[in-house]
């Protein structure tokens, strides 16, 4: 704590070193089509030829906030292709506007000038780190996911964007959203062409922008700055192409297809996005929402991009089509009057998948060989709509609604068969699962603001519902055999002893949230606020499962099983009030939040309580008490350096699925419970951020730490080979409930313990390779995790039992995971006609189980690394080759395997048409025929080698256009025109082509 207050002491000491500086603001504009002018040079030259020039680039729209000393300022505002705009500046106090500044086109033809200069990669502004996408060539048909990858601190791996050490949760166009909260489609639909400026933030949440006061509820974001001569016109990419595969494994068809693109109609502030992709070559360059968990997660607990879930193991085939659309009209004062940006995306996909799982129980479990083959065919399809709109009434008020709508439909079948030996004995493995499940989900926000007169005092006003109703049908059975002895000669008759289900699991939810929060000012720099937050979330299910004669499925006649059906539900009732402080001055900042939390949980179980062994089991209502906190401090060193640090606290309620007091015997090996008695986790966070940009030098330098600690963590509790004893609805003659027993090789529920942690640093070191032509990333990191968990074993004393589902006499284990990663990358800035990318990743991990004494029996170390290539050459002048290549490993040092594998992709391309925006492209993708997907995973008390189907190799031939039109009116560079700079090529990022798959299916899990 000594050191946070010091931390904290130094920061406002540098606010008052800077409290000298003036903040002046203006919008550059172009003085003929009256739109902003982005990137455009602004020269603040002081009065005093000694002193020291300052420079700032205009941003979105033109606009640019400077903060710089009392003084007096000649200033010049310069951009290719404008008259030099000059004007005198005296600045003596805190903030001066500068209005519009018009700049008139140049009267000036500008002859064909090359000057090799050093581009500006990075800059800094407030807390926004800004990449100058000039200085990352990349080639003419790429979108903006090839360009990223080529930035320091930004990392993509499987779809998944990671910025300064955190996953992006939405992409900004020119500061609109674009397609909600799907980061992957977003990178995917706008050209490489098109980008400007990458510009990487903290945005806050709706209501704290307004208001000022951060309220801890922001996240990662990226805005894309489009080029000003590329935003009236249309643009995009169309492909499509055939591929015949000679040998399958039945998980898809020796004929492939990809047929897909995008088209983007850009007309001012009216912007419309299409996008489409048709294929069965796995190719999945979309998020979908998962509302109905099918992704193994809870279905997301709130927070940007929660539902967002990457696709699954397998080979997908995919069909998906998506819009956006944003626009707006009127003015109230400089800014638009009405603001709509609205999303609609479908897709429809059908994975198939054939998998083999080895699975090694250690200790604390008991000590057994897991072996299953299984396979699956789920049919996913998404609906999902967003929409943003903003009225700015006048302004001093203005009024915001977002809504969203998203249906989803899961058809998941699976089978899986396999053998478990060792000291839990010899169990068959025979499960069976055909399901049909739906869900929708609709969001509703709005939030009216105003400004009471007095600068820095506001009233904002938030509503927010939420509405879910999932649905599911699943016909399943397993072996509830218990184990035998392996050393048996003859092997018992019983070993497979099947229970057939069918399983009605309807339930529906709904949040109602109300905020009011007050902000007054108490000086020139400093506000209080004041928020009070009411919400009420509750949860209803009803869990019918009948229990079938046989694999028909019939119930009629058939009663549900009390034992194994349950209708419950759950609310909470959370209020939450305190004060906030706010200051800022100049670009630095600090926030500090404080509040008392009061939640009351209320649950009921409404059917089968005759089987609880008391009464009072059927209702639960606890109190919990909290006080959560938020501080959040921003020191702008200089231009070049800069440090954040974010303190919070959170709290976490349980689901429905987990406190759901019910026997879940589907896998009758695997019997699960849920735990009504759970409470709210209560975790503390740190985060801190310090970058800095050499803008001279090209230089960029980040570090990023993060900490994590829960109380309460909600958590499994497992227990090995130990009798449980399921109500079958029924009582004997005294009155108690009549059991069955079942002998199951693992019984989990939940519960909560202490002692969770997470911590993870992470370095990032990007500059220009002068000799090269090149860039030059490197990433490196440390990430350690602790989860706490309660093991139990079956023993011979009888010290190790359940009591009406809670498991006694276990033992704490903690699982911890260390990994060491690093990264390199190596992108290209030689030419447009010789690009290439290649980089490195690896990562070496130790899993570790408290409860194993023996050290050297403790460690489970293995290491994961890719190494890939990817490059692009135009040679003859139309003619092109692409190829990319990668090399896996995974050792594993404890268990002694060794799985690696290259993935080698080839083509050959020829340019068409007079523009040569066309390509016809001939290739193989995975001409080595070694394309494999594995994964490895630890837990407390196992390890986990996945094998999941993959496309091997096939022939390929396809067709490419890049659409590009654009207006004389909406370009001022000459190598936009038709017909224009085919010589001089264009940006791409070398990646594979519309073909290709992604290697290695999902790729190693690190």
């Amino acid at each position: 704590m000594r050191r946070t207050i010091l931390l904290f002491v130094t920061l406002f000491t540098a606010m008052e070193i800077y409290a000298q500086s003036g903040s002046v603001a203006a919008t550059v504009i172009d003085a003929s089509t009256r739109e902003g002018v982005p990137g455009a040079v602004v020269e603040f030259a002081p009065a005093d030829p000694a002193a020291q020039k300052r420079y700032f680039t205009t941003g979105y729209k033109g606009r640019v906030e400077a903060t710089v000393p009392y003084g007096t300022y000649k200033v010049s505002v310069s951009f290719l292709g404008y008259e030099t705009l000059e004007k005198e500046l005296k600045l003596s106090a805190a903030k001066k506007s500068l209005g519009t500044l018009e700049l008139a086109p140049s009267s000036t033809e500008i002859e064909a000038v090359v000057k090799e200069v050093k581009s500006m990669r990075t800059s800094q502004k407030g807390d926004t780190v800004s990449y100058n996408a000039g200085a990352f060539k990349v080639t003419a048909d790429a979108d903006v996911e090839g360009l990223l990858k080529k930035m320091p601190g930004i990392t993509i791996t499987d779809g998944e964007v990671e910025a300064q050490g955190e996953t992006v949760k939405k992409v900004f166009v020119d500061g609109k959203e674009f397609f909600g909260e799907d980061v992957t489609s977003a990178i995917k639909s706008l050209p490489a062409q098109a980008v400007d400026k990458v510009e990487v933030y903290d945005k806050l949440s709706d209501a704290a922008e307004f208001s000022g006061m951060d309220d801890g509820e922001g996240y990662k974001a990226i805005n894309i700055v489009t080029k000003p001569n590329m935003r009236q016109g249309q643009f995009g990419k169309l492909y499509a192409g055939y591929g015949y595969q000679p040998e399958t494994e039945g998980t898809t068809s020796n004929h492939k297809y990809n047929v897909g693109g995008n088209v983007n109609l850009f007309h001012g502030s009216s912007r419309v996005s299409v996008i489409g992709l048709f294929n069965n070559v796995n190719q999945q360059n979309f998020s979908f929402e998962d509302i109905l968990g099918v992704s193994g997660g809870s279905g997301g607990r709130g927070g940007v991009g929660a539902l967002m879930v990457r696709p699954q193991s397998g080979v997908a085939s995919v069909n998906s089509f998506g819009v956006n659309y944003s626009d707006s009209w009127g003015k109230t004062g400089r800014q638009d009057k009405v603001t709509l940006q609205a999303s609609y995306f479908f897709n429809r996909t059908t994975t198939k998948n054939y998998s083999t799982i080895d699975k090694w129980y250690e200790t604390p479990s008991p000590i057994d060989t897991l072996h299953t083959d299984g396979y699956s065919n789920n049919t996913n399809g998404n609906h999902r709509l967003n929409a943003r709109l903003e009225w700015r009434i006048s302004e001093n008020q203005s009024l915001m609604s977002r809504t969203g709508l998203s249906f989803q439909s899961y058809d998941p079948y699976s089978t899986t068969y396999g053998h478990q030996w060792g000291e839990s004995g010899l169990r068959v493995v025979d499960n069976f699962s055909d399901g049909d499940r739906t869900g929708v989900n609709l969001n509703q926000y709005l939030s009216y603001r105003t400004k009471l007169g007095k600068d820095g005092r506001t009233l904002t006003l938030d509503g927010s519902v939420r509405y879910r109703n999932n649905r599911g049908d699943t016909d399943s059975y397993s072996n509830q055999a218990r184990g035998i002895d392996p050393d048996l000669i003859v092997v018992p008759t019983d070993t497979l002893l099947p229970r057939y289900q069918r399983a009605h699991s309807p339930s529906f939810s709904y949040n109602l949230r109300g905020d009011v929060t007050y902000t007054e000012p108490v000086s020139q720099y400093a506000q209080l606020s004041l928020q009070y937050r009411v919400a009420y979330n509750y949860q209803e299910s009803d869990k019918k499962v009948y229990v079938t004669p046989d694999d028909r499925f019939e119930t009629a006649g058939v009663e549900p099983d009390p034992s194994l059906s349950q209708s419950s539900n759950t609310g909470y009732l959370t209020h939450r009030i305190g004060p906030g402080f706010r200051i800022v001055k100049g670009k630095n900042r600090f926030v500090a939040n404080v509040s008392y939390q009061r939640a009351q949980l209320t649950g009921e179980v409404l059917s089968a309580t005759k089987v609880m062994r008391a009464g009072d089991d059927a209702k639960t209502s606890h109190g919990f008490n909290n006080l959560t906190y938020f501080l959040m401090g921003q020191l702008n060193i200089n231009k070049e350096n800069s440090i954040r640090l974010f303190i919070n606290s959170s709290t976490d309620n349980p689901g429905i699925g987990e406190l759901q007091n019910v026997y879940d015997i589907s896998n009758a090996q695997s019997i699960s419970k849920g735990n009504p008695h759970l409470r709210p986790s209560y975790s503390n966070n740190v985060r801190f951020h310090y970058v800095n940009s050499n803008v001279e030098k090209g230089r960029t330098f980040m570090w990023m730490f993060s900490m994590q600690n829960t109380s309460n963590y909600i958590t499994s509790s497992m227990a090995y080979d130990v009798e449980v004893e399921v109500p079958t609805g029924e009582v004997d003659g005294g009155g108690d409930p009549v059991t069955e027993t079942y002998n199951p090789h693992t019984y989990s529920t939940y519960t909560n313990m202490d002692g969770y942690w997470n911590l993870r640093t992470h370095l990032s070191y990007g500059l220009p390779v002068s000799f090269l032509k090149s860039n030059l990333n490197v990433m490196a990191g440390v990430n350690y995790t602790l989860t706490p968990t309660l093991v139990a074993r079956k023993a011979t004393d009888g010290s190790v039992y359940l009591d009406n589902g809670e498991i006694v006499g276990g033992e704490r284990n903690d699982a911890s995971r260390l990994s060491y990663d690093f990264r390199a990358v190596l992108g290209s800035n030689i030419s447009e006609n010789v690009d290439f990318t290649l980089s490195w990743h690896g990562a070496y991990n130790i899993a570790k189980n408290s409860l194993v004494v023996n050290d050297s029996d403790n460690k489970n170390r293995y290491f994961n690394h890719v190494a890939t290539a990817a490059m692009k050459f135009v040679f003859l002048k139309s003619f092109t080759f692409t190829g990319n290549v990668s090399y896996q490993q995974n050792i594993g040092f404890t268990n002694d395997y060794d799985n690696s594998y290259v993935l080698c992709n080839v083509y050959l391309g020829k340019k068409v048409f007079r523009n040569r925006r066309g390509e016809v492209m001939f290739g193989v993708n995975d001409l080595f025929d070694q394309n494999t997907a594995f994964s490895r995973t630890t837990g407390s008390g196992y390890t986990q080698n996945s094998i999941n189907s993959v496309i091997g190799r096939y022939y390929t031939v396809q067709f490419v256009y890049n659409l590009r039109n654009f207006g004389k009116r909406g370009s001022k560079d000459i190598k936009d025109y038709d017909g224009m700079g085919a010589l001089g090529g264009n940006r791409r990022g070398v990646g594979r082509p519309p073909m290709g798959p992604p290697p290695g299916g999902r790729g190693p899990m690190f």
